[in-house]
Parts: C-alpha cells; sequence; structure tokens
C-alpha cells in the first residue's frame, strides 16, 4: 500500500512526463459490464485532461487525507482505502484490462445510446505509467436532445440538436500500480459486485470467533453480522484473534467495567447488538491503552505508537 504522498508522487510524475488521456463508457453492470472508447477531437481531449488533472492535485493536497487497507478500515473518514481482500470484484478485472491489453472498439453512435452509460473511466498515461479513475456515470451528467437547448451563434440563440455529456472532475476507485484505492466506499459497493464478497469475508471472521469457544451467540447476532462491516473485516486481522482464549476471557473478566460484556459460563454472553459491537470492539483493540496486545493508541485511528 501505498502513502497518500507516495500516490501524489506517483501521479504527479505521470502528469509531468508528456501525457495523453483515454475515456471510457462502461455499459452494463457487474460481469456483462463492457468498456467502449470514447472518440475525443483533440480541443475535447486537452480541455478535459486539463480540468480533470487540476481536480487530481487538489484532491491530494488535502493535508488530512490519509491512506488505510480495507482491512484494517477504521472510523476515519477521510482516507483512501486500498482493497486488500483476497477475492477481488469482478469488475476489477476490467478496469485492468483497460491498463494492460488492446484498446476496446469505439463507442459507436450507430451501435450505441448515450442512455447506456453506466459508469465511466479515465486513464491519465506517460510513456512508462498509468493510472485509471473510475466514476459512477449519472443522469445529471448526461443532457439529451429530447428537452431545448439553445446556445448563442454569433448574436442569436439557436437550437442544439445533439446529446450532452458532462465530465466532472472526481473518482470513486483509482487503479494504479496493480493497487485499487477507494475513495467513496458506499458508490464503490453499489457499482462493483462486492456484497457477496464481503459476506464471505465477513463469515469467515465470524467463525474465526467461534472456533475460540469463548461467545454464545444467544440470539444469533453474531452470525448476522449485527455489527458495522467496517468493524468485523477489521477483526479478521486482529491479533486479539491469534491470542488464547483463556487471555481474552481474562482480560475481559478484569476490564468488565469498561469493556461491558457480560461473560456466563466461560464465554461472553452475546444477547444484543450491542453486545457484539462491544465485542468487536475487544477484538479490535479499540481502548487508548490495551493490555491484550500491549499496544498503545494515540487516536481512535488507532495510528501505533
Amino acid at each position: 500500500m501505498k502513502t497518500k504522498q507516495q500516490l501524489k508522487d506517483h501521479l504527479d510524475a505521470i502528469f509531468a512526463d508528456g501525457v495523453n488521456m483515454k475515456l471510457y463508457f462502461g455499459l452494463g453492470t457487474g460481469a456483462a459490464r463492457t468498456y467502449k472508447l470514447a472518440d475525443f477531437d483533440d480541443r475535447a481531449t486537452t480541455a478535459v485532461l486539463t480540468n480533470y488533472v487540476a481536480g487530481i492535485r487538489e484532491f491530494f493536497a488535502r493535508d488530512e487525507l490519509q491512506t488505510v487497507s480495507l482491512s484494517q478500515l477504521d472510523q476515519r473518514s477521510d482516507a483512501l482505502v486500498m482493497y486488500d481482500l483476497q477475492e477481488q470484484p469482478v469488475e476489477f478485472a476490467q478496469l485492468q484490462a483497460l491498463q494492460n491489453e488492446p484498446e476496446p472498439d469505439f463507442f459507436s453512435f450507430d451501435e450505441n445510446n448515450v442512455g447506456e452509460i453506466r459508469t465511466i473511466a479515465i486513464k491519465i498515461a506517460s510513456a512508462q505509467h498509468s493510472a485509471i479513475f473510475f466514476k459512477t456515470f449519472y443522469p445529471v451528467s448526461l443532457v439529451k436532445r429530447d428537452q431545448i437547448l439553445l446556445y448563442k451563434l454569433e448574436n442569436r440563440f439557436t437550437v442544439f440538436d445533439g446529446d450532452i455529456i458532462k465530465v466532472t472532475p472526481g473518482f470513486e476507485v483509482l487503479l494504479v500500480d496493480d493497487e485499487f484505492y477507494i475513495n467513496d466506499f458506499s458508490k464503490f459497493e453499489k457499482a462493483f459486485s462486492f456484497t457477496e464478497i464481503a459476506e464471505r469475508a465477513m463469515l469467515s471472521v465470524v467463525q474465526s470467533i467461534l472456533a475460540l469457544g469463548i461467545v454464545n451467540d444467544v440470539k444469533g447476532y453474531l452470525a448476522a453480522f449485527a455489527a458495522p462491516k467496517r468493524d468485523i473485516l477489521r477483526a479478521g486481522q486482529s491479533d486479539v484473534l491469534r491470542l488464547e482464549a483463556a487471555v481474552i476471557l481474562a482480560f475481559a473478566t478484569q476490564k468488565v467495567e469498561k469493556i461491558g460484556l457480560k461473560i456466563v459460563d466461560g464465554q461472553f454472553h452475546l444477547s444484543s447488538r450491542d453486545s457484539v459491537k462491544k465485542l468487536y470492539k475487544l477484538l479490535n483493540d479499540d481502548y487508548l491503552t490495551s493490555g491484550l496486545t500491549a499496544f498503545e493508541y494515540e487516536t481512535l485511528a488507532k495510528n501505533k505508537m
């Protein structure tokens, strides 16, 4: 995983090295999504490239921006999330193909309709490297010819008989050096086949917890993933899960008022959604000073001191 500064430097090097830009329209969804290359004239290419690069530079200029891996995702809000789960959405391969394989066919106005566009991918490349920026294409970015559009021609207004597509800065997913960075997680979940992948990953975490023999999932809330998705996924990489069950229970017994988990017959008694959330807080070591792993945390973002 790259730091925010490493990403910024890498992209700046691409932008400074005689870049070219290509824009692709994504048609369809999921595994059926296909990309078509947009045919731009030189003026349009220059305008879109200049505007888009300026927006990317502005994005990475934010001091508070950080990078974090998906398996370590916490409560920080201003972060680029690097996808590091073993199983990847099928749509990732489609974007990698734009980077590594021959160009797809051009978007044809005879064969395709602008109303079919669902996503946009923008590839900015130098002679050595490239980056792909993905974003969802919303209807608000399309002005169709069924509306009356007027534009100035010399000193009069006349009707514009065509469709207009707005290309604005911003991205939801960045592909660079074969790594995927997610900027807007909620939009990512809608645009990519991630739900089933997340459920399988969370099931693996729950099975690891149950294998310790330290919980009684009284009402099935643990099995039903009754906690924030990020907390469940993060627990899969937790050092706490690698401790002996007796160590975890002893710590929780000693800190029972702070942790707030009820222990019955040597097991955490999970009888509410709140108790499941508290269990994940324990497993993720979310305390200012943890007696479990001997790590100290400067903030809730878990920056290891």
